[in-house]
Protein backbone atom coordinates (compact mmCIF):
# COMPACT_ATOMS: atom_id res chain seq x y z
CA UNK A 1 0.00 0.00 0.00
CA UNK A 2 2.80 2.29 0.43
CA UNK A 3 4.14 3.78 -1.74
CA UNK A 4 1.18 2.82 -4.30
CA UNK A 5 -1.09 4.65 -6.31
CA UNK A 6 -4.54 5.61 -4.57
CA UNK A 7 -7.44 3.60 -6.27
CA UNK A 8 -9.99 5.77 -8.28
CA UNK A 9 -12.99 6.80 -6.21
CA UNK A 10 -15.94 9.47 -6.31
CA UNK A 11 -18.14 10.67 -3.34
CA UNK A 12 -19.54 13.79 -1.99
CA UNK A 13 -17.80 16.57 0.07
CA UNK A 14 -19.27 18.98 2.12
CA UNK A 15 -17.16 22.42 1.98
CA UNK A 16 -17.86 26.39 2.49
CA UNK A 17 -22.16 26.09 3.11
CA UNK A 18 -22.10 23.21 -0.12
CA UNK A 19 -22.02 19.66 -1.22
CA UNK A 20 -19.71 19.09 -4.12
CA UNK A 21 -18.18 16.13 -5.69
CA UNK A 22 -14.62 14.90 -5.37
CA UNK A 23 -12.83 12.67 -6.97
CA UNK A 24 -8.91 11.19 -6.94
CA UNK A 25 -8.29 13.63 -9.70
CA UNK A 26 -8.95 16.30 -7.94
CA UNK A 27 -5.54 15.14 -5.49
CA UNK A 28 -3.43 15.85 -8.66
CA UNK A 29 -0.17 18.34 -8.40
CA UNK A 30 -0.56 19.16 -4.33
CA UNK A 31 0.18 17.35 -1.56
CA UNK A 32 -3.01 15.79 0.18
CA UNK A 33 -4.08 14.73 3.90
CA UNK A 34 -6.74 12.35 4.29
CA UNK A 35 -7.12 12.73 8.32
CA UNK A 36 -9.84 9.82 8.96
CA UNK A 37 -11.34 10.38 11.96
CA UNK A 38 -14.05 7.74 13.46
CA UNK A 39 -17.41 9.61 13.47
CA UNK A 40 -18.90 12.96 13.93
CA UNK A 41 -20.03 14.56 17.93
CA UNK A 42 -17.23 12.82 19.18
CA UNK A 43 -14.83 14.19 22.09
CA UNK A 44 -10.71 14.25 20.44
CA UNK A 45 -11.90 14.65 16.91
CA UNK A 46 -12.82 18.98 17.33
CA UNK A 47 -9.95 19.34 19.13
CA UNK A 48 -7.63 18.00 16.23
CA UNK A 49 -10.07 19.76 13.69
CA UNK A 50 -9.61 22.58 15.42
CA UNK A 51 -6.04 22.65 15.32
CA UNK A 52 -5.72 21.71 11.66
CA UNK A 53 -7.77 24.98 11.02
CA UNK A 54 -5.28 27.28 12.72
CA UNK A 55 -2.87 25.74 10.68
CA UNK A 56 -4.44 25.70 7.42
CA UNK A 57 -2.69 28.33 6.53
CA UNK A 58 0.70 26.42 7.22
CA UNK A 59 -0.44 23.60 4.41
CA UNK A 60 -1.35 26.01 1.79
CA UNK A 61 2.22 27.39 2.07
CA UNK A 62 3.70 24.39 0.95
CA UNK A 63 0.84 23.04 -1.64
CA UNK A 64 -0.98 21.23 0.93
CA UNK A 65 -4.31 20.28 1.26
CA UNK A 66 -6.71 18.78 4.17
CA UNK A 67 -9.39 16.53 3.96
CA UNK A 68 -11.32 15.14 7.00
CA UNK A 69 -12.87 12.13 6.02
CA UNK A 70 -15.24 9.78 8.02
CA UNK A 71 -17.90 7.10 7.52
CA UNK A 72 -20.70 9.62 8.38
CA UNK A 73 -23.16 11.13 5.78
CA UNK A 74 -22.35 14.34 4.15
CA UNK A 75 -25.55 15.52 5.76
CA UNK A 76 -24.12 14.55 9.18
CA UNK A 77 -20.67 17.00 8.31
CA UNK A 78 -22.90 19.14 7.33
CA UNK A 79 -25.03 19.46 10.47
CA UNK A 80 -21.81 19.02 12.48
CA UNK A 81 -20.08 21.81 11.20
CA UNK A 82 -23.15 24.02 11.30
CA UNK A 83 -23.86 23.31 14.88
CA UNK A 84 -20.31 23.01 16.43
CA UNK A 85 -17.49 23.09 14.52
CA UNK A 86 -18.39 26.04 12.35
CA UNK A 87 -14.36 27.00 12.68
CA UNK A 88 -13.58 24.38 9.91
CA UNK A 89 -11.57 25.64 6.97
CA UNK A 90 -11.60 22.70 4.71
CA UNK A 91 -13.03 20.32 3.02
CA UNK A 92 -15.26 16.88 4.60
CA UNK A 93 -15.45 14.01 2.66
CA UNK A 94 -18.18 11.54 3.19
CA UNK A 95 -17.35 7.53 2.98
CA UNK A 96 -20.75 6.32 3.56
CA UNK A 97 -20.08 3.86 1.68
CA UNK A 98 -17.00 2.68 3.24
CA UNK A 99 -14.90 2.86 -0.46
CA UNK A 100 -12.28 4.80 0.85
CA UNK A 101 -11.81 3.55 4.24
CA UNK A 102 -11.19 0.02 3.00
CA UNK A 103 -9.52 1.10 -0.01
CA UNK A 104 -6.85 2.36 2.20
CA UNK A 105 -7.37 -0.18 4.66
CA UNK A 106 -8.71 1.85 7.66
CA UNK A 107 -12.02 0.85 8.13
CA UNK A 108 -12.93 -0.83 11.78
CA UNK A 109 -14.87 -3.82 10.37
CA UNK A 110 -15.99 -4.22 14.59
CA UNK A 111 -17.77 -1.02 14.33
CA UNK A 112 -18.05 0.34 10.82
CA UNK A 113 -16.50 3.43 11.12
CA UNK A 114 -12.73 4.41 10.09
CA UNK A 115 -10.03 4.14 12.00
CA UNK A 116 -8.30 7.35 13.62
CA UNK A 117 -5.46 7.29 10.66
CA UNK A 118 -3.75 10.16 8.61
CA UNK A 119 -2.54 9.09 4.79
CA UNK A 120 -0.53 11.91 2.95
CA UNK A 121 -0.67 11.46 -0.86
CA UNK A 122 1.73 13.39 -3.19
CA UNK A 123 1.33 15.12 -6.04
CA UNK A 124 1.25 12.19 -7.97
CA UNK A 125 -1.44 10.43 -6.32
CA UNK A 126 1.19 8.37 -4.59
CA UNK A 127 0.51 7.29 -0.85
CA UNK A 128 3.74 8.30 0.95
CA UNK A 129 3.09 8.51 4.62
CA UNK A 130 0.48 6.20 6.53
CA UNK A 131 -0.46 6.61 10.46
CA UNK A 132 -2.85 5.08 12.68
CA UNK A 133 -3.46 5.99 16.28
CA UNK A 134 -5.67 4.63 18.97
CA UNK A 135 -9.06 5.99 18.78
CA UNK A 136 -8.64 7.53 22.48
CA UNK A 137 -5.68 10.19 20.83
CA UNK A 138 -5.21 12.55 19.27
CA UNK A 139 -2.81 13.48 16.46
CA UNK A 140 0.25 16.35 16.24
CA UNK A 141 -0.90 18.41 12.94
CA UNK A 142 2.52 19.51 13.79
CA UNK A 143 4.10 16.37 12.90
CA UNK A 144 2.15 16.12 10.03
CA UNK A 145 3.13 19.65 8.23
CA UNK A 146 6.66 18.62 8.71
CA UNK A 147 6.59 14.96 7.48
CA UNK A 148 4.81 17.09 4.20
CA UNK A 149 7.95 18.93 3.97
CA UNK A 150 10.20 15.85 4.55
CA UNK A 151 8.76 13.85 1.77
CA UNK A 152 8.96 17.30 -0.14
CA UNK A 153 12.41 17.74 -0.40
CA UNK A 154 13.51 14.02 -0.28
CA UNK A 155 10.96 14.18 -3.83
CA UNK A 156 12.73 17.08 -5.17
CA UNK A 157 16.17 15.92 -3.96
CA UNK A 158 17.48 12.38 -5.55
CA UNK A 159 19.63 10.17 -3.15
CA UNK A 160 18.82 12.40 -0.29
CA UNK A 161 17.17 11.07 3.34
CA UNK A 162 16.21 13.54 5.90
CA UNK A 163 16.56 12.09 9.73
CA UNK A 164 13.64 12.67 12.44
CA UNK A 165 16.04 15.58 13.41
CA UNK A 166 15.86 17.54 9.91
CA UNK A 167 14.70 20.92 9.07
CA UNK A 168 15.40 22.90 6.66
CA UNK A 169 18.20 24.47 8.71
CA UNK A 170 20.00 21.33 9.00
CA UNK A 171 21.89 18.93 6.19
CA UNK A 172 19.91 15.90 4.85
CA UNK A 173 21.95 12.64 4.61
CA UNK A 174 23.35 11.92 0.66
CA UNK A 175 22.38 8.37 -0.15
CA UNK A 176 24.75 8.15 -3.60
CA UNK A 177 23.72 4.74 -4.73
Amino acid sequence: MLNTRIKPFKTISYYKKKFYEIKEKNFLNKWNVLFFFPFSFSFICPTELKEISSYINNFKKINAEIFAISTDSHYTHKKWIENEINFVNFPFISDFNHNLSKNFNVLNKKDGNSYRATIIIDPNLIIKCIELVDINIGRSIIEIEKKIKMLNFVNLNENKVCPYTWNFDSKSINVNV
